[in-house]
């Protein structure tokens, strides 16, 4: 062999030592524990359960994380976010799909059953669903989602979906219809207009394509001329934006937030570090929402630590809707419990919500960490009736258990809503 092949075949395999070099997972009584940062955008229920950004048990000591336990087939068991050993309730990391601070999986032949716990170990409902329960083909490949309350009846969720269906194409792509209880389609989730959807995957099982179908397959533009919503992650899963398209495959504004494309950046845990929005001619845009773009900062935790409203050349501005340029968050020490929300202007000044009234959001706890007070605070620090919902404090009430049973709003005078 020549020396040049040998240096070739060292090279290659330096490339594979390095490209394959991974966190090794932690097998322990309970079976294999893997632990992630965040987990990836979904529109879908459709794809296997699965994290983004693996990170060190170490690390997970210190930070906010998803702790996967999975059985002898390497089937995730359990889910949970927590904070060190702590479950907690889930925060900017999580999708549409994990709502609570734990979901448990059994699977029993075709069945795969899904329940959610909170961070007592109460069992409690994720979009008003006890149980979700999905059904497989022979080829262990999802085909029905329906969910149950906890008589085992079932229900609708609270996006009114009775039911989700899926079918796979001869391509790999997946189709994917949703029904209320009287077989009408339901829309994608509220306020994104899509109906019968076709989704796409890259190699690593997320979302590459979702378009808007009819009922022969074909391309349908929505009522803001989108038909397509195409979605960017890099190979480990982090977000780096998305592009929507007309049934023509031409860059279309348009969806909710109105724009074009959205263009992500991200840390080296997957957490957006910013965001901006662009027309169909690349050049800036503001979006529905009423702004141009944002920069997200955290603590030592991975919570937030303050959010930046960008103006149309990325530097600090002012939100058009809600008035304020800055939110600044504080959080207890152990970085569990978030104490405070002040918005800011852009001298750091207070400055209250356009829509809302309030200039800060104040919270308070239980001894047991549950919360306990959320108070509306004017410029001031002063109590104000929010000008949306008139209320000025929300009190909540737990059983025996710590689990919610009730929330009471309240107007600065004490009167009760």
């Amino acid at each position: 062999m020549r020396s040049s092949d040998i240096l070739c075949v060292a090279l290659l395999l330096c490339y594979y030592q390095i490209a394959h070099t991974q966190i090794s997972p932690k097998e322990n009584s309970h079976g294999v524990t893997e632990y992630f940062s965040t987990l990836p955008l979904r529109e879908s229920p459709y794809p296997d359960f699965k994290g983004v950004v693996q990170i060190t048990e170490a690390e997970a000591q210190k930070r906010n994380h998803y702790e996967f336990q999975y059985d002898s087939l390497f089937r995730p068991k359990v889910v949970s976010f927590k904070l060190g050993k702590h479950l907690i309730e889930p925060n900017h990391t999580a999708n549409y799909f994990f709502t609570t601070p734990q979901q448990r999986f059994v699977y029993d032949g075709p069945k795969e059953v899904r329940t959610f716990f909170d961070r007592f170990g109460n069992q409690i409902t994720q979009r008003n669903a006890f149980k979700e329960i999905y059904i497989k083909d022979n080829m262990g490949r999802y085909t029905q989602l329906y969910f149950e309350d906890k008589d085992g009846n079932r229900i609708e969720n609270s996006w009114g979906i009775y039911e989700y269906r899926w079918t796979v194409n001869k391509d790999g792509s997946v189709d994917e219809i949703r029904v209320d209880r009287d077989g009408n389609q339901v829309s994608l989730r509220p306020g994104f207009e899509f109906y019968a959807i076709r989704l796409f995957y890259y190699q690593n099982g997320l979302l590459a394509l979702m378009q808007n179908i009819d009922e022969k397959g074909n391309l349908v533009e929505n009522r803001s001329g989108v038909a397509q919503d195409k979605i960017h992650f890099d190979r480990e899963g982090k977000w780096y934006g998305w592009t929507v398209l007309d049934a023509q495959h031409q860059v279309k504004k348009g969806n909710g937030p109105n724009v074009a494309k959205g263009i992500n950046t991200t840390d080296r845990y997957g957490y957006e570090r910013s965001i901006r929005y662009e027309d169909v001619d690349g050049s800036p845009l503001i979006n529905s929402h009423g702004f141009w773009g944002s920069k997200r900062y955290y603590d030592k935790h991975g919570n937030y630590d303050y959010t930046q409203f960008l103006d149309k050349d990325g530097n600090p501005g002012t939100n058009e809707h809600s008035g304020y340029s800055m939110a600044k968050y504080s959080w207890d020490k152990s970085g569990k419990n978030r104490t405070r929300i002040d918005l800011l202007g852009l001298k750091n000044e207070p400055v209250l919500h356009k829509t809302r009234g309030y200039a800060s959001i104040k919270q308070e706890y239980n001894e047991d960490g549950t919360l306990a007070k959320t108070s509306f605070l004017g410029l001031n620090g002063e109590l104000v009736n929010r000008t949306d919902n008139h209320a000025a404090y929300m009190l909540y009430f737990y059983d025996e258990d710590k689990k919610l049973i009730a929330t009471k709003f309240y107007q600065k005078d004490g009167k009760e809503l």
